[in-house]
């Protein structure tokens, strides 16, 4: 048998939950449904979270130090960054492919595997990457 007070609370909790859901609206804001899906956005806060998360998540060791600049073209941003590991800092080069609204590394070997006409990257971010067209 259930103790009294805890039937008194959850009929209470289910009142609140049917007051709720049988709300006209009129009052406070409605919930909308949102999607997941939407563009890659290319800003700067964006970009350096990305380029981040990449660091974290494959360079154990290392620490982003800084998102010099980056360009976005076509479904693609090449942003150049500088990492800290064991007391220097060194630059970089990450490449990022849009996949709905989030960024995702790509190495530079995956992009070089493909030629360029497939890979659908911009040209001279191709070359950049990979030195040829």
């Amino acid at each position: 048998m259930r103790h009294p007070l805890a039937l008194a609370l959850a009929a209470g909790a289910a009142a609140l939950v049917l007051a709720a859901c049988g709300s006209d609206g009129g009052s406070g804001p409605t919930a909308e449904p949102t999607s997941v899906g939407g563009q890659a956005v290319c800003d700067e806060p964006t970009i350096r979270a990305a380029v981040q998360a990449d660091f974290e998540a494959n360079y154990p060791g290392s620490t982003f130090v800084a998102l010099e600049d980056f360009t976005c073209d076509g479904g693609w941003a090449m942003a150049n960054a500088e990492f800290e590991a064991s007391g220097s800092t060194f630059p970089t080069v990450v490449f990022l492919r849009a996949e709905g609204q989030f960024w995702v590394a790509t190495t530079i070997e995956q992009i070089c595997a493909t030629p360029q006409a497939e890979s659908g990257l911009p040209s001279d971010m191709y070359v950049d990457a990979c030195g040829v067209e």
